[in-house]
């Protein structure tokens, strides 16, 4: 687990008995900023109730984002405003799942997110520690371990502010930027258009995945559990707590025992499979229209509402057409085209 992993890593690191080799930001680029905000972190850890989502269930919570993607489009509001207020199940909560798996799921899906990906897009495990202590607004911090690489504090957080009368506000974020990881990354060599770049990804990716565990909060507050069944798991063993006593790791001691693990049942496994057989259905009815005539599409950017961008090469599209097959042809673009009406009464449309 991502989270017993941070316990671990923050708790030595405070202690002074982390490792170089497993420590880099520690060890390379220390800091009063980065002391401070893993002491928040560890309290926060500590502190917090525990989900681990498997990975059937994150993919299943995931499916509501795409259920509401057309009502956002329509509204122009954010998703989570969509979802509705939410009562967090503790003051200080913690969500993992993989998103290596995730971003499987989301490609086998066909999911709006990789419509222009070639392959699954994910690694490793992610995490969210959702700390609503703080009255005036709501904080949200990011953890990522991608595969075969080391742990690395994040390089922002987001502050959800609340309206007056105590709600979140989703339209208006403020991002915590880490001064620490903005250091280590000038340290190691990096321009400041690659951290800004890097900055920019890990608030887009914060945001749009923060759907997950509201999902997450709404299922569990359902009278059925919306298909998902909680089962209670011991985070840390017997042995890991009388290793802790021997050595003195009193940051293990200090955190929770436990966590709940989720999966789906049979009723959000119907709901997968009815849904995945009506998108291949779709697809095969798309699959057997005839495309547009084969034309040359220019390099440009395609700009999602989530703030990706997308870099989409110069490229052929469409098919030659088949001798005696009518095929759909391509009009002029709508800035083209030019209508001139003549001006009608609306009392007298004749």
């Amino acid at each position: 687990m991502l989270y017993k992993s941070l316990i671990s890593l923050y708790g030595s690191s405070l202690a002074g008995r982390s490792a170089p080799a497993d420590d880099l930001v520690w060890h390379f680029a220390p800091s009063e900023d980065l002391r401070l905000f893993r002491e928040y972190a560890l309290d926060a850890l500590q502190q917090a109730k525990v989900y681990l989502l498997d990975h059937t269930a994150a993919a299943y919570a995931d499916t509501l984002h795409d259920a509401v993607a057309k009502q956002v489009s329509e509204t122009d509001l954010p998703a989570m405003a969509i979802l509705g207020e939410l009562k967090l199940p503790a003051d200080v909560v913690w969500v993992e799942f993989d998103d290596r798996e995730l971003g499987a799921a989301r490609f086998e899906r066909g999911s709006s997110v990789t419509a222009h990906d070639d392959k699954p897009i994910g690694s490793g495990l992610r995490g969210y520690l959702i700390d609503d202590r703080d009255g005036d607004r709501l904080r949200v911090t990011m953890f990522s371990r991608p595969e075969g690489s080391k742990i690395m504090d994040p390089i922002c957080a987001l502050l959800v502010n609340r309206k007056a009368d105590g709600r979140l506000d989703y339209e208006n974020v403020n991002e915590d930027l880490s001064r620490s990881m903005v250091d280590f990354g000038v340290r190691i060599g990096d321009s400041r258009e690659k951290i800004d770049a890097l900055r920019t990804l890990h608030r887009i990716d914060t945001g749009y995945d923060l759907f997950i565990p509201y999902a997450l909060f709404a299922m569990l507050v359902s009278p059925d559990l919306g298909g998902i069944i909680p089962t209670e798991a011991t985070t840390f063993t017997a042995k890991d707590t009388k290793t802790a006593r021997k050595f003195g790791k009193s940051w293990i001691l200090g955190a929770q025992k436990s966590h709940l693990t989720i999966r789906i049942g049979p009723q959000a496994a119907a709901h997968m499979q009815e849904r995945q057989a009506r998108l291949e259905f779709e697809r095969q009815f798309q699959d057997r229209r005839s495309g547009p005539v084969r034309h040359w599409v220019s390099e440009h950017e395609r700009r999602y509402r989530s703030g990706k961008v997308v870099l989409v090469k110069g490229h052929h599209r469409g098919q030659s057409p088949a001798p005696n097959l009518p095929t759909r042809v391509m009009g002029p673009k709508p800035e083209a085209m030019i209508f001139e009406l003549d001006a009608v009464d609306p009392c007298n449309p004749d």
